[in-house]
């Protein structure tokens, strides 16, 4: 058992290599079936991100419009402090922001990983690895 070794690609049998061969390809067809589901859950997120800002928006407004109407109906008093709404609103936007960022890099990601897969990339790496 000593003197085992690793053999390079080029050292296998054909019947070897096509072993071989079908296991790399069933690796990048489910790596490249992970990588597209992923990347769908990911632009979800997105889009639900997305959607958030917009809805914080229209509820700020909504807010105020009425806020305003109850103060000219003289329904409530005092007034309306925009300046602690809009800290508020910037800080959610920073984080949402942030977060958007991160998901964008991420699906950015998935994007190459299922390009190389598809050029056929990732398989010639695989195989210039298996010949070092």
């Amino acid at each position: 058992m000593a003197e085992d070794r690793f053999r390079k690609y080029d050292e296998l049998d054909d019947d070897e290599k096509e072993v071989l061969d079908t296991f790399r390809q069933m690796k990048l067809m489910c790596d490249y079936a992970r990588f597209k589901y992923h990347r769908l859950q990911v632009e979800d997120l997105i889009k639900d991100y997305e959607q958030l800002k917009k809805l914080r928006e229209e509820i700020q407004s909504k807010y105020f419009s009425v806020y305003e109407e109850l103060l000219h109906e003289e329904l409530i008093e005092g007034e309306l402090d925009a300046s602690i709404w809009g800290i508020t609103r910037d800080h959610e936007n920073e984080n949402w922001d942030a977060e958007l960022r991160l998901m964008s890099e991420i699906k950015t990601n998935f994007d190459m990983a299922i390009n190389m897969i598809e050029s056929g990339e990732a398989e010639q790496s695989i195989i210039d690895e298996e010949n070092i």
